[in-house]
């Protein structure tokens, strides 16, 4: 009896522990890792990826929407959308004074690590408890903020401290020019200067046919097509701007903005791959060959293993000699405390610890001296704006994420965003929007980027509506297939797609396919991740040398307006 009940008894445990099994696995949150990057993008590479990208296209949805026009705004807005600066730029030092001054400075005296020399020597100031002859107590605070970022905030008179060091003279100028009241209280708190970093064999090369490696050489050399070499924006990077007016006044010394200088800017920008959004994307670019030089300062050179052991050094323009400007109009005891910080951070022993944190140019280089005025500044970055493609039209793509996560304040300002940044759109590029959710929708065909297509743009925006999962790399393969069919009537044209989204892809198309098709095609994707850092956008960006923006919801708007105004 007992015998013939086991198989019974045997049976009926195991369904038991098999439906155990199965409720478990079912009641288990499944994390979906399908879409996770693995390693390096840029290293990703699949079997046949066009054949891969035409059977992919054929499992998805695309939904094409209605064309409507919407409301073209050429309002600007440029200081409303500066992000909140306590958020964005958050003080380095912080003074407890009863005087306190406030120093706007770049990152290469007041970032981390190398980088934190005005830091040091504020601390250093604050611990001291100095007084002013009234008995009052002064205190240094700093805030590092970008030279071209300074002079938006104070220009525009949204942000204004009492003290502005950026690297060079020429935002200096810029500032004033655009209607702040700056006064020269310091020449240079320290030394530094621009510089174009070089490899090696690019350098050798310059020597044997051109018989030395200077700024003039090196511009010769990709005016000549011969080298490719990148610079930073020079709306908002001094050493960018540095280039630019450098290079122009290089082209004609009597009229920087002649015909004859602007034909060489011209040949100039075609050997000019792209222009560098930020410093860190052109050294990536650099150290994977796609550029042999960029722009960099010494400090930043000196500093870098990399730099210093495959580039040269190669100084030119004005000397970042960081000078210090107060900034409207200052009390007597603001000025008595501005005064006493300069006198500190001039001593032998702040400039003996600046030499530590690298700023100790070699002083024998003969800096451009040429005066330069504010208005000339301004008139170069227009025509950089204007003539920085060399006359080949822009194809870029904008895809949007509409899942129920970006659903209220994330849509909301990604629509501003999209909406105030396309303001930087040449009107000769071409333009496209795609949205995604668990599908794909066209909401406006690729088309040149005038007043009718402008109006296209805006109505299309404004009717994106949020809900559903994420279909991140459907959406982009279809971009991809819609920037190929554009490019067939402009083979010139460059190509780029932007990837605006707010979490990780839970549908369609798994990272390594879409990447492998990427890093196939070539087309650089630039991705703007809203509230949170997304690893995936980041690996996809660096792929083909485009960046990635970490953009919450106080400084998306402008972030994007620099980098369209940068790109297109």
């Amino acid at each position: 009896m007992k015998s013939s009940k086991a198989p019974l008894l045997i049976a009926v445990v195991g369904v038991i522990a098999t439906m155990a099994i199965m409720i478990a696995l079912i009641s288990k949150p499944v994390k979906d890792n399908r879409n996770e990057p693995r390693g390096s993008a840029s290293n990703i590479t699949i079997d046949n990826p066009e054949q891969v990208l035409t059977k992919s296209l054929k499992d998805i949805k695309v939904k094409t929407a209605t064309k409507r026009q919407g409301t073209v705004d050429y309002s600007d807005k440029a200081a409303a959308n500066l992000p909140n600066i306590e958020t964005k730029y958050p003080l380095t030092v912080e003074g407890t004074g009863d005087v306190d001054i406030e120093i706007f400075s770049t990152s290469e005296k007041a970032g981390k690590n190398n980088n934190g020399w005005l830091n040091e020597i504020a601390q250093q100031f604050n611990s001291q408890n100095n007084k002013l002859s009234n008995g009052k107590t002064v205190s240094i605070s700093v805030r590092s903020i970008p030279s071209g970022a300074s002079s938006d905030y104070i220009s525009n008179n949204v942000y204004v401290p009492q003290a502005y060091t950026p690297s060079n003279t020429l935002f200096g100028e810029l500032a004033v020019a655009q209607g702040a009241k700056l006064d020269l209280a310091a020449e240079s708190l320290v030394s530094n200067t621009a510089g174009i970093a070089i490899s090696r064999t690019a350098s050798s090369e310059i020597q044997s046919k051109y018989g030395s490696v200077t700024f003039e050489t090196v511009v010769d050399s990709v005016v000549d097509g011969e080298l490719r070499m990148g610079y930073t924006y020079p709306y908002t990077s001094a050493t960018g701007l540095n280039f630019l007016v450098n290079a122009l006044q290089y082209f004609d010394g009597n009229d920087m903005l002649s015909q004859g200088a602007v034909s060489k800017f011209q040949q100039l920008q075609k050997g000019i791959p792209f222009v560098c959004y930020t410093t860190d994307q052109m050294v990536n670019a650099m150290q994977n060959g796609t550029l042999q030089a960029g722009v960099v300062e010494y400090q930043a050179y000196t500093n870098s293993p990399v730099l210093k052991g495959s580039y040269d050094f190669i100084p030119f323009g004005y000397k970042h000699s960081n000078p210090l400007y107060s900034v409207g109009d200052l009390s007597a005891d603001q000025r008595e405390a501005l005064q006493k910080f300069v006198d500190y951070a001039l001593n032998d022993q702040s400039q003996s610890l600046a030499k530590k944190y690298g700023f100790d140019p070699d002083e024998s280089y003969s800096y451009n001296t040429k005066q330069i005025s504010g208005s000339d500044i301004m008139n170069a970055q227009r025509l950089w704006k204007q003539e920085k493609d060399s006359g080949t039209p822009t194809i870029a793509l904008f895809i949007a994420d509409v899942s129920g996560s970006m659903n209220g304040d994330p849509l909301l300002r990604l629509k501003e965003s999209l909406l105030e940044a396309s303001k930087n759109i040449k009107a000769e590029n071409h333009i496209g929007l795609l949205s995604y959710s668990d599908d794909v929708t066209l909401e406006l065909p690729i088309g040149e980027f005038g007043l009718e297509q402008r109006s296209y743009f805006a109505g299309a925006v404004e009717n994106l509506r949020a809900g559903g999962n994420t279909a991140t790399y459907d959406a982009l393969l279809v971009g991809i297939d819609m920037i190929n069919k554009a490019k067939q009537d402009m083979p010139e044209a460059k190509t780029m797609i932007f990837v605006l989204s707010d979490g990780m892809c839970n549908r369609g198309v798994d990272f390594k396919t879409s990447a492998g098709i990427v890093n196939h095609y070539g087309i650089p994707i630039y991705t703007i991740g809203y509230n949170e850092q997304i690893d995936s956008l980041k690996e996809l960006s660096s792929i083909n040398e485009a960046v990635y923006i970490d953009a919450d919801n106080d400084d998306v708007v402008y972030e994007l307006s620099a980098l369209f105004n940068a790109q297109m």
